[in-house]
């Protein structure tokens, strides 16, 4: 049966709450509504305290991590890999890949590969054969042997199940051959009793009749006293001997150097790997280094792309990584309009409300869809977050009404639910990395030339960060550095002052001229400036655009 499509909804980069929650929340509506794919919830980048909180009282798993949306080895439908064990013989790998058309051949043991068998590896065991040495049987088991030979079982008295030893054919004067056996060896030998007798009794444990020659009583009876057994085959000994060199295991034919992946690794990756690989082909290990695919040169051919569907936020600087290289179905969001293009056409929805979640919530409730008392925790949670429970200048009458709804689909007093929620988003820890908490919820935006990153933190105390000024200035001309920006900003908000400190790396005069702002402690004091999305970026665009 094959398996579902899968497309995954994910949200931004260093993903908040809302983020989080709609994801989610999407995906459950999307499975309910669109059968024959899979709609996974996915996220870029680690969880925030209040998004933790949330999905843990709701007993809800994260959504899958994904570092890049390019596509990777996960995205190919990887068939189950046809391999061999230690024990086959080249005879039978040489047979599997001429039946099945494949040129390489995955030796596993305890389900790890230990080796792999390629054409040339076949072909290299008739190139030592050319060598002027002596043919010789590596142990196999002698029912492999028959098979391989399609032989007759003429008669067989060996103690031993298993055969080896050198391998003599009958070319020489009868003498001479005698004087090369030992006991233990095997004998080829057509049409002739005399030799046929004078090998079993100088020794021969096994003796290959070719051309199926006849095999008398009186050979048969010294057979049976020698302790020996008697094969007849249609070949001709020289074809008995090439299929004799293929018997031999595979470990003794075997490389045992060999190229793997890991479903996480991305195609331009594994493309690098089978192009400059002697085989043309990599080994698909899953994380417990389990044989699981085998990738060729004809899977990196197809356009393989992971399908996705971008919510709560539509401009490529916010995007996970390797956006534009997967395929885009649908954009569900409430900011401006940014600059993310796609290759066809899609789905796009976008309302001007507080919040992704009381979009998606609304989908439910316009298509008549049941919502689980987790499902409207969840997004009454993303509402609850991203209007900082109705404060922010972004809150509609609809996020209001909407927030009322589910809180009563989840059995929760709206008032009490939304202040633990905030309570758990506020926490700062002690020990905590400046530039670690400034990266967690950073949208970059791009203005014509111009790029700026603006990082929010929610507080309710201005007075302990003001203590590690200091730290956060620091740490801020790094992240500028490293996100590439002209300026970064970052909002110190505070919901019971309905007010946001200031802190930045950049042109001063960009808030100046945006904000009537007073300095506090030499950092700006933003009254009013609540929302990062609708107070702060339209002020500093709107300078940015005038001074262009």
């Amino acid at each position: 049966m094959k398996a579902l499509e899968r497309v995954y909804v994910i949200g931004h980069k260093n993903p908040d709450t809302d983020s989080v929650c709609s994801a989610i929340g999407y995906a459950h509506f999307k499975n309910n509504v669109e059968k024959g794919k899979t709609f996974i919830p996915a996220r870029s980048g680690d969880l925030t305290n209040e998004s933790l909180f949330v999905l843990k009282y709701f007993g809800m798993n994260p959504p899958l991590h994904i570092e890049t949306l390019e596509p990777t080895v996960e995205d190919l439908e990887l068939k189950n890999p046809i391999f061999v064990t230690p024990d086959t013989s080249a005879y039978d790998v040489a047979m599997l890949m001429e039946s099945r058309g494949i040129k390489n051949v995955p030796v596993v043991s305890k389900e790890k590969m230990i080796g792999v068998v390629t054409e040339s590896n076949i072909a290299r065991v008739y190139v030592r054969r050319l060598k002027i040495e002596p043919l010789v049987i590596h142990p196999v088991p002698f029912d492999q042997l028959v098979r391989i030979l399609k032989a007759e079982v003429v008669c067989d008295y060996m103690k031993e199940k298993t055969v080896s030893g050198k391998v003599h054919i009958a070319v020489d004067a009868l003498h001479v051959l005698l004087g090369k056996i030992e006991i233990g060896d095997v004998v080829i030998v057509g049409d002739n009793e005399p030799a046929q007798i004078a090998l079993l009794e100088k020794g021969a444990k096994l003796m290959i009749v070719v051309n199926n020659a006849p095999v008398s009583n009186r050979v048969l009876e010294i057979a049976k006293e020698k302790n020996a057994a008697v094969l007849r085959v249609k070949f001709d000994a020289f074809g008995a001997a090439k299929l004799i060199n293929l018997s031999l295991p595979v470990t003794l034919v075997m490389s045992k150097k060999f190229p793997t992946v890991t479903k996480k690794d991305t195609l331009e990756e594994v493309k690098e790997i089978v192009f400059t690989s002697k085989i043309r082909a990599a080994f698909v290990e899953d994380e417990k280094g389990r044989l699981c695919g085998v990738i060729t040169r004809t899977d990196l051919l197809k356009d393989v792309r992971k399908k996705v569907i971008l919510v709560d936020h539509n401009e490529i600087t916010q995007a996970p990584e390797g956006v534009e290289k997967a395929e885009i179905l649908e954009i569900i969001d409430h900011h401006r309009l940014g600059g993310l293009s796609t290759l066809n056409p899609v789905f796009f929805y976008n309302e001007p409300v507080g919040s992704t979640s009381t979009i998606v919530a609304e989908f439910f409730l316009k298509n008549g869809v049941k919502m689980e008392r987790e499902i409207a925790g969840i997004l009454l949670s993303g509402i609850v977050s991203d209007t900082l429970f109705f404060k922010l200048s972004t809150t509609t009458e609809k996020d209001r009404k909407m927030a009322n709804f589910l809180a009563d689909v989840a059995k929760l007093d709206l008032e009490k639910f939304a202040k633990k929620l905030l309570k758990e988003g506020m926490k700062i820890p002690e020990d905590v990395d400046p530039a670690e908490l400034l990266k967690r919820d950073v949208k970059v935006y791009e203005m014509g030339e111009e790029s700026f990153a603006v990082s929010q933190i929610m507080t309710s105390d201005f007075s302990t960060l003001l203590k590690e000024k200091e730290r956060f200035t620091n740490a801020l001309k790094t992240l500028k550095g490293e996100f590439g920006v002209k300026h970064f900003f970052v909002l110190f908000t505070n919901p019971v002052e309905e007010a946001s400190l200031l802190m930045m790396d950049g042109d001063q005069k960009l808030v100046e001229k945006a904000f009537n702002a007073e300095k506090k402690d030499g950092l700006f004091l933003l009254k009013g400036v609540m929302s990062r999305k609708k107070d702060f970026v339209p002020k500093i665009g709107e300078v940015l655009r005038r001074e262009r």
